[in-house]
């Protein structure tokens, strides 16, 4: 960015300015900078905050400094820090993040007019200034504009990925300005937009009730995708039971936490961390109750390894909170990844048994499953089935653990009736397609389900490999090495993959290439190391007869 080109050039002046400033000062100032970009760059956003502070300390007006210091202060989900950022950056030449920040914490007090003039002056990357734009037409909702907003964002819900979420901040702000008849088309809109927002979900809902329309409003909360999550399942719960929903109500604020979630994950799709990150710190500015983006915040702390950051966040969520079981369930997660499974299963089994709900539940079978302890997974996936019989997923889990329990009837039956229900899932075509295959069973089916689910999810490794490895099986060692290739490449550091790449080039008689493979997977803690040494020493056994697919 043009800030950080000049950065060099920026600490020297800042060094002429303040005469006390000393050669080693600014080399520490640059130090700290350089190791600070570093930090950002792998993702470690807490560790680059410091190290930008410590410049800042030095050089107080750097606004290159101070652009780094408040993303990596956003991407950390420092508040406090951030705001100290954004008190540090000029009036007139700041940072985006910087107007971003001053304009989220003036519309979460009212001060829409203040908000307004803070976004008309950012000027940054196209992330930052769609962030501005979402934050900008709550504050000029707030100033009684919001017809005009609604009429802007109208265009704008047909692009994608962008245009769910367009066309729920229209429905919002038509919603915040009493144009309820106009806001129930716009929400309808918005649910085909191809963007799942909870939030928006829930302001549908809502308005729904408020209109008398009581059995959409649970027929929407209710519908698969919407029926899993905590905050919607809490509303459905309570218009069932006849009390009043607790859901806050919408204002300017709000509606901006809303939008810059919604951007969050858009974010996230694109693989943008740090902006994603930022976001979600964002919306927790606008509305600090918002734990739905707290958990979301926390979970994507947890997947960068950042452990003590993602707890800190999970202990913000109130007991009370319909969340309050996800945020356990996530910090089980946590357990069983640093090691302790015994731990993890622990605490999942004691959130299951405390909360009593499916998604808890589900948790623990899953964590079972993980473990290998397929027998006890099973049973639950069984109550989980008698609880939601139309929801493919338990049906899936319970095929998986007693294929490995052996019992492949049942197994088999579980899978069928999980595409019954969702025809198109890759996970489920991959494994009974590959099952098939394996066991020389529906050979051509199976074939065809892999190559289904390699088209719906062409940049999945474990797909790749497992097409690849169908091949294999049926001896078509030329397509196999194509496929398995394809999925090294996607994947280079997974054992298995490593290890049927090697097993394929054997049969092609690339010996030295097979033996390179095995060696590549042994590095890669594989669940087999003595077979992959005794791969290596003495190369696979003598071919088998091979299948074919008109078998």
């Amino acid at each position: 960015m043009r800030r950080l080109a000049a950065l060099a050039a920026g600490l020297c002046l800042a060094a002429c300015a303040t005469a006390p400033a000393t050669p080693a000062q600014e080399s520490r100032a640059y130090a700290d900078f350089l190791i600070g970009r570093v930090a950002n760059a792998r993702s470690d956003h807490a560790a680059a905050a410091d190290r930008y502070f410590a410049a800042l300390a030095r050089n107080p007006g750097d606004q290159a400094l101070v652009e780094g210091a408040l993303l990596a202060s956003l991407a950390s989900g420092d508040v406090v820090r951030a705001r100290r950022a954004a008190r540090m950056a000029d009036r007139d030449d700041a940072p985006a993040y910087a107007y971003i920040v001053r304009a989220a914490d003036a519309l979460a007090t009212q001060r829409y007019a203040q908000a307004g003039a803070e976004l008309d002056r950012v000027q940054g990357t196209a992330s930052e200034e769609l962030l501005a734009r979402m934050v900008a037409n709550w504050a000029r909702a707030g100033q009684g504009h919001a017809g005009d907003i609604a009429a802007d964002l109208a265009p704008l819900a047909s692009i994608r990925p962008y245009g769910g979420l367009f066309a729920y901040q229209q429905a919002m702000v038509l919603d915040y300005s009493g144009q309820q008849t106009e806001a129930l088309a716009a929400y309808d809109a918005a649910s085909r937009g191809g963007l799942w927002l909870p939030g928006g979900v829930a302001r549908h809902a809502d308005l729904l009730m408020r209109t008398g329309a009581r059995d959409q409003a649970l027929a929407l909360l209710g519908a698969e995708g919407n029926s899993g999550n905590p905050a919607l399942a809490a509303m459905r719960a309570q218009i069932v039971a006849g009390q009043p929903t607790t859901i806050e109500r919408l204002t300017p604020a709000r509606g901006a936490a809303a939008a810059v979630y919604g951007m969050s994950a858009i974010f996230r799709q694109e693989h943008d961390n740090a902006n994603s990150l930022a976001a979600l710190t964002l919306a927790l500015m606008l509305d600090p109750t918002f734990d739905g983006a707290r958990l979301a915040l926390a979970q994507q702390q947890a997947e960068l390894g950042h452990v003590a950051a993602a707890r800190r966040m999970l202990s913000e969520v109130s007991p009370a909170s319909p969340y309050a079981a996800s945020a356990r369930t996530l910090e089980a997660w946590m357990v069983y990844d640093s090691g302790d499974e015994d731990g993890a299963i622990a605490l999942a089994r004691a959130v299951a048994d405390e909360s009593g709900d499916v998604r808890s539940r589900r948790t623990l079978a899953d964590m079972y499953r993980n473990a290998s302890r397929f027998a006890e997974a099973e049973p639950i996936y069984s109550e989980i089935i008698a609880a939601q019989p139309n929801d493919w997923r338990p049906y899936f889990s319970r095929g998986a653990s007693r294929e490995r329990l052996g019992r492949w009837p049942e197994a088999e039956a579980d899978f069928q009736r999980a595409l019954e229900l969702s025809p198109e899932q890759p996970d489920v075509l991959n494994y009974l397609g590959y099952s098939w295959v394996d066991r020389g069973e529906h050979l051509q089916e199976g074939l065809a389900m892999i190559r289904r689910a390699a088209e719906i999810r062409p940049m999945s490794g474990a797909i790749i490999d497992s097409l690849g490895w169908a091949y294999f099986r049926l001896g078509d060692y030329s397509q196999a090495v194509d496929w398995l290739e394809a999925a090294v490449r996607l994947e280079p550091a997974d054992a298995t993959l490593n290890e049927h790449l090697g097993d394929a080039y054997w049969r092609m008689d690339r010996r030295i290439e097979a033996r390179f493979q095995w060696q590549r997977a042994l590095t890669f803690n594989p669940d087999n190391p003595d077979a992959l040494r005794a791969k290596i020493e003495n190369g696979l056994p003598a071919e088998p007869a091979p299948r074919t697919v008109n078998r």
